[in-house]
């Protein structure tokens, strides 16, 4: 993922409400500076947002209503929901698709399935659980950097304004 497929919503906390739908999740309610009210589901919030408060949410372009992370201008704490998206345990389909490999390496290879399944398990948690858990972190760390990049843009706008010439 690059920089395009994000983009920041700049804008003042109107409401926060638990998420009825999800576990551990909130819904917030963000009044933009032209007036317009924008909706974003969030994943669990680390740190106290208060009404009023000014917040960026980082929001990816594909999918509009989720927020991946959000930064409080106002305390310049923030939560990356990308970060804290655990590991992924193996389901129980998993465990079939391996125990059904195993038994069709067994019938076929003999002795020779032991290390054929041990190599598929190995390969198939690789592609199911690894790889992705990869690309997350990689974008996780892409929307920390982000993030950053509009606290400082945002804090050297903010400074700005206060300048008397």
């Amino acid at each position: 993922m690059n920089e395009s497929n994000y983009m920041f919503i700049h804008g003042w906390v109107d409401d926060v409400v638990r998420d009825a739908t999800v576990p551990e999740a909130h819904r917030i309610r963000l009044r933009l500076a032209d007036g317009r009210i924008e909706n974003l589901s969030l994943g669990r919030i680390e740190s106290p947002v208060r009404l009023g408060d000014e917040v960026s949410v980082v929001v990816e372009r594909a999918r509009h209503g989720r927020a991946l992370a959000l930064m409080d201008h106002t305390t310049g704490e923030g939560t990356n929901v990308l970060r804290r998206e655990g590991r992924r345990w193996p389901t129980e389909s998993d465990v079939l698709i391996i125990a059904a490999t195993a038994g069709a390496f067994a019938v076929t290879l003999g002795w020779g399935a032991v290390p054929a399944t041990l190599v598929f398990a190995l390969l198939f948690w690789l592609v199911t659980a690894k790889l992705p858990q990869t690309r997350r972190h990689r974008a996780a760390a892409l929307v920390d950097y982000l993030m950053d990049r509009e606290y400082c843009r945002w804090r050297a706008g903010h400074s700005r304004e206060g300048v008397v010439r």
